[in-house]
């Protein structure tokens, strides 16, 4: 990270890239159990929905390893860049596409599996995390709090403050 934030206005690559990757990795990368992944394709459970192009694809995800293959999906993401901070029809958007991706895991999830699906939606420096299950036939989605990443060094002391909630999801997870 650098000392002092960079005031230009960086790309959503950029911005997972340099900041969101290592935080991500740290919390829900574990080689032998699952792999975390910036995708840049389809999730296998969207892929029977008549959706085109980037309604098919979400920005991060983690993905159980079963017999040295990537299986279920149980965890999305969605990213956009600070320069797209204010617009609010596209994170409005993107919290819809969001939703749907995490449904569609859950949905190819054996019905008798417990299983919670997870995400979070990073606009600017925050990251919001939600947790989705399906209580008696209506899919639910949750808020379950928010964390600010560091745009750099000087930042730090606030993403320490909410690292408490990171470890919560990376329990549940």
């Amino acid at each position: 990270l650098p000392t002092s934030k960079i005031r230009n206005e960086h790309s959503e690559i950029t911005h997972y890239t340099n900041f969101l990757d290592r935080i991500m990795r740290g919390l829900f990368d574990n080689p032998d159990k699952c792999i975390v992944q910036w995708l840049n394709t389809a999730l296998n459970e969207s892929k029977t929905r008549k959706f085109e192009g980037r309604t098919k694809q979400p920005d991060f995800t983690v993905s159980i390893i079963c017999q040295l293959q990537t299986s279920a999906t149980l965890f999305v993401g969605e990213v956009s860049p600070p320069s797209k901070k204010g617009d609010v029809y596209k994170n409005c958007n993107d919290l819809i596409r969001f939703g749907v991706f995490m449904k569609d895991p859950k949905s190819s999830v054996d019905k008798g599996a417990d299983i919670k699906v997870l995400g979070f939606q990073c606009i600017d420096y925050k990251v919001d995390y939600y947790i989705m299950d399906l209580v008696k036939g209506i899919y639910i989605m949750l808020h379950v709090g928010q964390v600010s990443i560091p745009a750099s060094l000087k930042d730090m002391s606030s993403f320490v403050d909410d690292i408490e909630l990171s470890l919560r999801i990376q329990d549940i997870f």
